[in-house]
């Protein structure tokens, strides 16, 4: 086994420390993958370049990248989002644990709408005492084609990543590297050339759709980002550069009401509010959906864009449709703009968005969210402001036997609806590779589980 000196780093030229003082020590380094990343100071917020060489209980060992110095730290010497990472990327690290039960085959309940309907597929998922109870698949991946839907496609998620994006806000929140009521001027005022009325408009009113920028933005705010380009195709630095320039196009557009006065759904604010996330973690808004909602909770078949964008003929995953229905061919056009992930661009597997459906319907502490309250304020309609929340719209069924959180998602070519009890811990969802009769579609296969489970 080799050993590396490790020494005091409060005085060398390279000093950014994680305390204000490390003895020197003998560290001994093991087989870790040296994956280079930034750590900062939970004391100081002073950050630097490091690998992980060990850790043994509180105790962690980090070669900088500066001056190669393998030092050692505690826990309580990390911010919450490296130690997180750690627990998440050390050899043998598991995955939070599995919110299911005993799985029921809802396929056959299902089955009808398709046929009724017309739309080439549906899938559906149930949540029973807090965790999966059941999941469902009937139709066709790509009409007129011969390959039938499977329980591990796919389904894009619309709008429905809003939540998302407003839960891995919270994740920061929790951490103290940013607050709601952290100001667009405070993170991208020196970034980005912007109108002086958007100056004051914080994280929560850009997540409560009430910051007053358009819902309808132009055309122009996308040229020069590479649109058409698969997210997977361009890199970290440049989705974050990208997104920043979208984000400026839109904050140079004329604000559409003042801020704070009125409720308008945007897409283009979910942007912006991605952006500021971006801009506090230096990594692009993919990143942090991957680090902090889908490795926690297992979501392994989770991703962004169409699932299907890899086929050439035969469809491996539900294709989009639209005028009919008419299959869309993979390629460009056939999702949401890549700039606007933070609106709506996730997809997953039924069991995937299953475990985070299930997060939100336990209010579960760990492994994503760490407060009781943060849930509270992320399912509490602002007032005035259309039953909208912070990603969620609050409103009830009978079933639901108290407050519900819901949303609807689509990108023209798909479709799909979350309906969350909380009071049950229980959670109704659907999905559907078709936008026409999609809203319609989504409802009869929430209807047919809620009146066979939860009345």
């Amino acid at each position: 086994m080799k050993f590396i000196q490790a020494q005091s780093i409060m005085n060398t030229k390279h000093s950014a420390p994680l305390v204000c003082c490390l003895c020197a020590m003998l560290v001994a380094t093991v087989g870790l993958a040296e994956e280079t990343r930034s750590w900062t100071s939970s004391k100081t917020g002073r950050q630097f370049s490091g690998s992980l060489v060990k850790v043994e209980g509180d105790s962690i060992s980090i070669k900088r990248v500066a001056d190669k110095v393998v030092f050692q730290v505690k826990k309580a010497d990390l911010v919450p989002d490296d130690w997180n990472w750690i627990q998440q990327n050390m050899p043998g690290a598991a995955p939070a644990a599995d919110a299911t039960g005993p799985v029921e085959d809802l396929s056959d309940l299902i089955a009808g709408v398709t046929a009724a309907t017309g739309t080439p597929a549906v899938g559906v998922l149930l949540v029973v005492d807090g965790k999966t109870a059941g999941l469902g698949v009937s139709g066709f991946r790509k009409a007129g084609d011969e390959a039938k839907v499977e329980a591990n496609d796919k389904w894009h998620l619309g709008s429905c990543t809003k939540s998302m994006t407003a839960t891995i806000a919270a994740t920061f929140v929790e951490e103290g590297a940013i607050t709601w009521e952290t100001t667009l001027a405070e993170i991208l005022g020196k970034e980005i050339k912007m109108h002086e009325e958007y100056g004051p408009i914080t994280l929560g009113l850009l997540l409560a759709n009430r910051s007053g920028i358009t819902g309808d933005t132009p055309d122009s705010v996308y040229e020069g980002v590479q649109s058409s380009t698969a997210v997977g195709d361009l890199k970290d630095r440049e989705l974050v550069k990208l997104r920043a320039q979208y984000v400026e196009a839109v904050l140079n557009l004329p604000p559409s009401s003042a801020p704070n006065t009125k409720y308008e759904y945007s897409n283009a604010g979910f942007v912006v509010a991605g952006a500021m996330l971006e801009q506090v973690a230096g990594k692009p808004w993919e990143r942090l959906i991957e680090e902090r909602i889908f490795k926690p909770l297992g979501m392994t078949d989770s991703g962004f864009g169409n699932a299907a964008r890899d086929d050439k003929k035969d469809p491996t995953q539900p294709w989009p449709h639209n005028d009919g229905p008419k299959p869309v061919e993979p390629g460009p056009g056939d999702d949401n703009p890549w700039v606007i992930g933070p609106a709506g661009t996730v997809h997953c597997s039924l069991k995937d968005i299953s475990r985070y459906i299930a997060m939100h319907a336990n209010h579960e502490i760990g492994p994503v969210l760490k407060k009781a309250e943060t849930y509270k304020f992320l399912h509490t309609a602002v007032p005035e402001n259309n039953n909208y929340a912070r990603g969620w719209i609050v409103g009830s069924r009978g079933w639901t036997e108290g407050p519900a959180i819901s949303h609807n998602g689509t990108n023209t070519m798909n479709h799909c609806s979350f309906w969350i009890a909380p009071e049950r811990k229980a959670a109704v969802a659907a999905f559907t590779n078709c936008n026409e009769k999609g809203s319609d579609v989504c409802r009869s296969a929430i209807e047919l589980v809620v009146e066979k489970y939860l009345k």
